[in-house]
């Protein structure tokens, strides 16, 4: 065995000797090929130094799972200028190691390497120890990066120095690189702008968010002012706070969000350094909204825990849609947009990298002189300072003005999150109008707020139990109780409505619309004899007018600029009645326009009228009416007045109502219970069979009539030219004319009573009585009495009683009587009938006649205790009582007839006596009894008949005597 070693030391130091022979000769070798090394057109010489040319070297035996460490790699690098010290040339076409191709040419101090994965063209110097290379370009082609300048490599020192230049894609700068056996620095600038910095993502790997805002979030040309930092070589990673950068980046688009817009800007500085990430923004616009001063910088970039994007706005521009849009990306739902005015805004957004750590929102907006809008609720401010803290909006002492509906200051509390808020305001001016009529002033009033911003925006006004609702250009306050507004509320007290709700909608200043039920009404109106007291009505408001209108239009009511209210009522009766507690002294200045209405002025005076316009006012009440369905007491040319245009007043509680043709007036002073009625060519119908309630207080009446009839029970009818009847508590008093009649009728208040009635004429009592009895002459009354007791005289001169019942039944028993009493008297008898014509069956005449009488006015009880008449045919003397409640009739009359006859006779002496008896007449006596529609008669006809001869015959035999006794006289 040590032979054979012997032998091996031997061979191989004897080969060696050969190899150093053959190098200094020099050495060509075709091909060979040892295992996995293969040589082919190989040339090796030293001549001072070693040349070495090869057309192909190839070297297989390097794993393929094998790899080389970057140390490895530092180390053999370091090994290169070692090994270049012993050669003068290396000239390799070819150098094939595993799968990579190599071509090396060092010439001297030239040197080019070129691979498949990089190209190296430099000049190589030794000085020292020390190999120092000016770098043509060295080329990284998967990276497309060029390198040229200056290197250093220090092999006792292990350390590389690179200074010079990179060029990489659309991008070249400066590069720096210190590198030791533990430490790599490295400097990066860029000479020409970039597109992005994500080049640096490969180098530096960060949190995703970090990584947005570093390479995604920015678009612009960048400019690369520096890039330093430290990569620990052990560790293999870069030493974050060894790393500062700044770049600028020209008309640059920055993204805060995905969901919004970029926000622009002429220049962005963005600078890192402590592992914080800076971009300073130069009059940044988004939208059309300038965001001057704002910034945004990420802590802690590196650091997953604890890194945070602070997004920090600051603008002058208005709280419009560009600033919302910001917020609403963040899930930030600001229910407030600014229209126009100033603003000094400033919001911050913490925003973790985290998502279970809480977005933190700090923002505050100084606003002056703005309208702004609340969800849809529009108003102006004065000043308002609002600070939005997370979710959490704070609106503090900010003085605010809706249209010219409502001002005041406003705290209000907005939860962003449940789009809900709570706050006060302090009403400084809230007069909603209409006419200059106040519907709702709330001036002065602390009101809080409960508000929904959700779908629309709500307002709860709890202490007044009313809502607000602002939907587009809609605002609507609806109101609950408007009890709670009573106090606040002109219109309201005018009309006294103190209970029910209220619903206003205002889409403009001239076009608001109202609905309301209110209960409680003390108007004097009524609905089918029922008083209204509640209604639910709608209405609307504009700029020259407003109208409210009940649900069936039963009731508009109109309101115009100096002009007073017009209500219009529709089948609604108007109530003037004290008693109803209806008529006031104190009414609003209204106009009443009426359809299908009633007046009442009381129970008995109810005016129904097809139309009626009535004006109110605080000092008198005045309307005209067509009046139809009349009740009032009053006929003309025989027909009841039922319909009939009227106009009238109410004043100082006195109401006055006349015809349009003035031929009717009617006062009526409620305080005094006092009706005053005028007529002129109308008649007064009266009715004895119709019972008059008495009052508590008795009605006075105060009549006075020209060419006016009086009709009573319609059938009896007293003829007048003209009249003037009292009727009071206290005294009656009627005095009546026609033509030549007059009629006076007194009561005083001790009950004294007088009658006189002269010259009543035929046409006078047949119209009264309703019957034809009475043709020419005249009738004259004169009676007193007291206590509703009448005595007095009846006077009849030349008149003719044509139809009466009893005295026909009576007359016809008359005409028969001459034949009764002498059958020899019944000619001369029946000639004087037909010649003097006062008596027949159709009549009797009284030339004059008296009757005495009393009447009871209470009992209706008429005693004719005497009545005396002298007719051509006939003379009565009697007496006769009539009671008219019961038509009972008591009479017993004596007869004077045959006075033609006894006229003859009468003027002859001796004869006279013979035929008529010493009183010289023929008569009888009558019976009247029974009732006034079926009288019954009891006569001494028949008994005067029969004892007529006999009494013939003895004033015959004791006629001598008489004759006697005459010549004596």
């Amino acid at each position: 065995m040590l032979k054979v070693i012997k032998l091996l030391i031997i061979t191989l130091l004897l080969f060696f000797l050969f190899s150093i022979f053959l190098i200094f000769s020099g050495i060509k070798i075709d091909s060979f090929s040892l295992g996995n090394f293969s040589i082919s057109k190989l040339y090796l010489k030293y001549d001072k130094k070693l040349i070495l040319e090869a057309e192909e070297l190839v070297f297989d035996y390097i794993s393929s799972k094998e790899e080389v460490s970057s140390e490895d790699l530092k180390k053999r690098f370091l090994q290169v200028p070692k090994i270049l010290d012993y050669f003068e040339k290396i000239d390799i076409e070819r150098l094939k190691v595993k799968n990579n191709e190599i071509t090396i040419l060092i010439d001297n101090e030239e040197i080019y390497v070129d691979t498949k994965d990089i190209n190296v063209s430099a000049n190589l110097k030794f000085i020292d120890e020390e190999l120092q290379m000016q770098i043509y370009s060295i080329y990284a082609k998967d990276l497309n990066l060029t390198l040229y300048g200056e290197s250093t490599i220090n092999a006792s020192k292990g350390t590389i120095k690179f200074f010079g230049y990179f060029n990489k894609d659309d991008m070249d700068g400066e590069l720096n690189l210190n590198l030791t056996e533990e430490l790599l620095d490295f400097y990066v600038n860029t000479t020409h702008s970039i597109k992005s910095l994500k080049f640096l993502k490969k180098m530096f790997r960060l949190d995703e968010v970090a990584e947005a805002w570093m390479y995604d979030n920015v678009e612009g040309n960048i400019d690369l002012n520096y890039l330093y930092g430290q990569i620990d070589l052990k560790k293999q990673e870069a030493i974050l706070d060894s790393i500062k950068g700044q770049a600028v980046i020209k008309n640059a688009k920055i993204r805060f969000h995905p969901d919004a817009k970029t926000v622009n800007t002429p220049t962005l500085k963005i600078d890192y350094k402590n592992d914080t990430l800076f971009f300073d923004l130069e009059k940044p616009m988004y939208g059309n909204s300038e965001l001057y001063g704002s910034r945004v910088s990420i802590p802690h970039l590196t650091s997953m825990e604890k890194g945070t994007v602070i997004v920090d706005l600051k603008t002058k521009s208005i709280l419009n849609d560009d600033i919302l849009e910001i917020l609403k990306a963040y899930e930030i739902k600001l229910p407030l947009k600014q229209i126009d005015g100033k603003t000094d805004s400033s919001l911050v957004l913490n925003i973790p990298y985290l998502a279970s750590k809480k977005m933190r929102v700090d923002g505050k907006f100084i606003v002056n002189n703005a309208n702004l809008k609340l969800n849809d609720f529009e108003f102006f401010t004065k000043s308002a300072n609002v600070v939005l803290k997370d979710n959490m909006v704070h609106i503090k002492d900010s003085l605010v003005k809706h249209k010219e509906l409502i001002e005041g200051n406003l705290n209000l509390d907005i939860d962003t999150n449940t789009l809900t808020a709570k706050g006060s305001v302090d009403v400084i001016d809230f007069n909603l109008k209409a006419e200059d009529k106040s519907i709702l002033n709330l001036n002065k009033q602390h009101i809080p707020l409960e508000i929904s911003f959700k779908e629309e925006t709500k307002i709860d006004l709890k202490s007044l139990k009313s809502k607000i609702l602002i939907k587009d250009e809609l605002f609507s306050l609806s109101v609950d109780e408007l009890a709670l507004l009573y106090e606040n509320s002109d219109l309201l007290k005018e009309i006294n409505i103190k209970k029910g709700n209220l619903e206003v909608n205002i889409k403009g200043e001239n076009d608001i619309t109202f609905k309301t039920n209110v209960e409680g009404l003390d108007f004097p109106f009524e609905k089918n004899a029922e008083k209204i007291t509640k209604l639910e009505a709608v209405g609307v408001i504009t700029d020259k007018f407003t109208e409210i209108k009940t649900n069936d239009s039963d009731i508009d009511i109109i309101l115009k600029k100096d002009e007073p209210a017009l209500i219009k009522l529709s089948n609604i009766d108007i109530v003037l009645d004290e008693k109803e507690g209806t008529l006031k002294d104190d009414y609003p200045e209204i106009k009443l326009d009426l359809k299908n209405s009633k007046i009442k002025i009381d129970k008995d005076n109810i005016y129904k009228a097809t139309w009626a316009k009535v004006d109110i006012n605080k000092e008198r009440i005045f309307f005209k009416a067509k009046a139809i369905d009349l009740s009032l007491p009053f006929s003309k040319e025989g027909q009841k007045v039922e319909e009939l245009e009227l106009e009238g007043t109410y004043k100082d509680k006195v109401v006055n109502i006349k015809s349009t043709d003035n031929n009717l007036k009617l006062d009526y002073d409620i305080n005094k219970n006092k009706i005053s009625v005028n007529l002129k060519d109308y008649d007064l119908v009266y009715d004895t069979n119709e019972v008059i309630k008495e009052k508590d207080t008795p009605l006075s009446y105060y009549i006075e009539g020209m060419n006016s009839d009086i009709i009573v029970n319609k059938d009896y009818v007293i003829k007048a030219t003209s009249y003037n009847f009292i009727f009071a508590e206290s005294k009656t008093d009627v005095k009546l004319k026609y033509k030549n009649t007059s009629f006076i009728y007194n009561q005083d208040f001790n009950g004294n009573l007088k009658l006189e009635a002269k010259n009543m004429n035929d046409k006078f009592l047949n119209s009264l009585l309703n019957k034809d009895l009475i043709s020419g002459g005249t009738v004259n009354i004169s009676a007193h009495g007291k206590n509703n007791v009448v005595n007095g005289t009846a006077y009849i001169k030349d008149s003719k009683i044509k139809d009466l019942a009893i005295l026909n039944n009576l007359l016809i028993l008359i005409n028969t009587s001459p034949a009764l009493i002498n059958p020899l008297l019944a000619i001369p008898s029946v000639v004087g009938m037909a010649t003097n014509g006062g008596f027949n069956v159709n009549g009797y005449r009284v030339i004059e006649g008296t009757v005495d009488f009393t009447y009871d006015f209470t009992s209706k009880a008429l005693n004719m205790f005497k009545i005396f008449t002298k007719g051509n045919g006939v003379d009565f003397d009697g007496y006769a009582n009539i009671n008219f409640a019961s038509s009972n009739i008591d009479s017993k009359l004596k007869l004077i007839f045959l006075k033609d006859y006894s006229r003859i006779v009468g003027g002859i002496p001796v004869i006279n006596y013979i035929f008529l008896g010493d009183e010289k007449r023929v008569d009888t006596e009558v019976e009247i009894y029974g009732t006034l529609e079926d009288p019954k008669y009891k006569t001494n006809l028949t008994k005067d008949g029969v004892s007529a001869p006999v009494n013939f015959f003895k004033r015959l035999i004791e006629t001598p005597k008489k004759i006697y006794d005459s010549i004596s006289e």
